[in-house]
């Protein structure tokens, strides 16, 4: 019953904003899209506890969890949308630090493909 309540959440947000928020102005320079983020982490955290998921770890771990995946999905659309003809294999997992899975996903390759492309640009 208290999970549902609008003023639990709007106190969970209250007092976990501002770390929530820190974790996406490192990367992101843009004030308004890092605050977009953080809403995104309070409304999945909403979700999740509206539908009933435990919670197995202190608040703030697990906001900061949520807020890791929404940072990767982010990142993950960045470096997409990033021009298609400068997308490198070796880029992606040495500067960007994609996996050789991730990257193969991005670049729409099989993981093999795209481990064998990394060896060879590697040995360049």
């Amino acid at each position: 019953m208290l999970l549902k309540d609008d003023s639990f959440h709007k106190a969970l947000y209250e007092s976990y904003c501002s770390p929530v928020y820190g974790q996406f102005s490192v990367f992101c320079r843009d004030r308004a899209k890092a605050y977009e983020l953080t809403e995104k982490v309070f409304e999945i955290a909403r979700t999740e506890l509206e539908n009933g998921m435990p919670i197995k770890r202190r608040l703030l771990i697990w906001l900061m969890n949520i807020a890791r995946k929404v940072s990767r999905e982010y990142l993950l659309d960045y470096s997409v949308k990033k021009s298609e003809n400068n997308r490198c294999i070796k880029r992606l997992v040495l500067t960007e630090g994609f996996s050789p899975g991730e990257a193969a996903r991005i670049l729409d390759i099989s993981s093999h493909e795209a481990v064998i492309r990394l060896r060879q640009k590697l040995k360049e």
